[in-house]
């Protein structure tokens, strides 16, 4: 890598997320270019310009939530940032990390290369930002040349065969989760990738969201005392596609196996049986496929602290991701943002001014911290905080769920090796 060109990033899988990825890392610092990779010309076309509208949606949030944070409308050409420089500094000093959150608190230092309050103090005016360029697959590996990492974001029955040729490249890996759909295959990459030279990182973004990291610090540090509740909710504003159901791996593969990851690493605990159940109560095509779009486990713990944890599709209120942890202490939980999709019945309660379209602006900072990060394990400066062996019991979690509800029974999950 160039110091002075900055980092050159390829982007395999032009889906949503893909291209959420390509946005992010091109207002990313130290990202020189950013490379979309496909089979087809016209595709990489469309995806090229729907990053850059993507990027301009991204910037026009920026100065909006900046203008929030200062109590100021934001000025064409001017964020609120650059208005009051004054308190940019604070925020900054405020979102460093470690640095003391508003209740005096220690905060977690893991997280390196972002802003972790998720508004940026230099504001979008004078943002540098990197170059796009396209790139064919060739077939033989010649599209990753001249690259620095690679971002992962096809489908995850490809993710396998994808990442073992970028580690055999010798290129620093952001896959997206799972590693595999199923544990043999998962199991096998792992131990392909033991002695790899360069990272893989997994995209599992809760574990970079911010406050998700405060809120596994008041766990570990027993502010909370002794665990004895999780309550995990993961519900989609909107149906997934039918052609995506199957490749998916399903609700408990897809879209619970965030939660799957989150919960364990929060508590620090290993899970010791799942009890699931669930149903396709509002769209047949998930039953056809064997798939659910309502869907509930109960994770039982080590400790015998449980864990409930909730999966919908099509929640018509809105996107709709919450963790709430309650000890013998204290309670603490996150998304509870002002923004939660839930009416309350209760007298003189507001609604919610608004609410999360999708999980791309509900986890919008977690993914730009997970770039910046990715960015800073390029450049050596961080930890890998989601390396594939660390992130192998999500998968296991949910395939005990599928058991569950297959045969009405908790299922035991045997101890890790580790």
């Amino acid at each position: 890598m160039s110091a002075a060109r900055g980092l050159r990033i390829g982007v395999l899988g032009l889906g949503r997320i893909g291209r959420m990825h390509a946005a992010h890392l091109i207002l990313t610092e130290g990202v020189g270019e950013v490379v979309l990779i496909g089979r087809d010309a016209g595709r990489l076309e469309e995806a090229a310009a729907a990053v850059e509208e993507e990027v301009t949606a991204a910037l026009g949030r920026e100065a909006a939530a900046t203008a929030a944070v200062w109590g100021e409308p934001a000025r064409e050409g001017v964020s609120a940032a650059a208005a009051r420089p004054e308190a940019a500094s604070r925020l900054g000093a405020a979102s460093r990390p470690g640095a003391a959150g508003r209740d005096g608190g220690a905060r977690d230092p893991g997280v390196q290369g972002a802003d972790m309050q998720g508004a940026d103090p230099r504001g979008s005016e004078g943002r540098s930002r990197a170059a796009v360029s396209r790139r064919l697959t060739d077939g033989d590996g010649g599209h990753l040349e001249g690259l620095d990492g690679v971002v992962i974001a096809t489908s995850t029955a490809s993710h396998p065969e994808l990442i073992r040729e970028a580690a055999a490249a010798g290129l620093p890996v952001l896959a997206e989760k799972p590693l595999a759909l199923d544990p043999e295959a998962q199991d096998a990459l792992i131990r392909d990738l033991a002695d790899a030279p360069a990272p893989v990182m997994l995209g599992y973004h809760r574990r970079y969201d911010p406050a998700y990291r405060d809120l596994r610090c008041r766990v570990r540090t027993g502010e909370m005392g002794r665990i004895r509740l999780v309550h995990a909710v993961s519900h989609d504003h909107h149906h997934v596609s039918p052609d995506y159901v199957g490749p998916s791996g399903g609700i408990w593969r897809d879209l619970a196996i965030h939660d799957f990851d989150a919960v364990p690493w929060l508590l620090g605990e290993e899970v010791r049986s799942v009890y699931a159940t669930g149903s396709a109560i509002d769209g047949p095509g998930y039953a056809e496929q064997g798939d659910l779009d309502t869907a509930t486990a109960i994770l039982t713990f080590a400790s015998r602290a449980q864990a409930v944890v909730s999966a919908a599709r099509n929640i018509a209120a809105g996107h709709d991701v919450r963790t709430e942890v309650y000890g013998s202490e204290g309670a603490y939980g996150t998304g509870l943002d002002g923004m939660v999709p839930v009416l309350s019945t209760e007298p003189g309660i507001a609604p919610p001014g608004d609410t999360h379209e999708e999980f791309t602006d509900r986890f919008g900072r977690a993914f730009r911290v997970e770039a910046a990060h990715f960015v800073s394990l390029l450049r050596g400066e961080a930890e890998n905080l989601t390396p594939p062996a660390a992130c192998a019991g999500a998968l296991r979690l949910a395939l005990a769920a599928e058991k569950s509800v297959r045969t009405g029974m908790p299922v035991a999950v045997p101890a890790s090796s580790k």
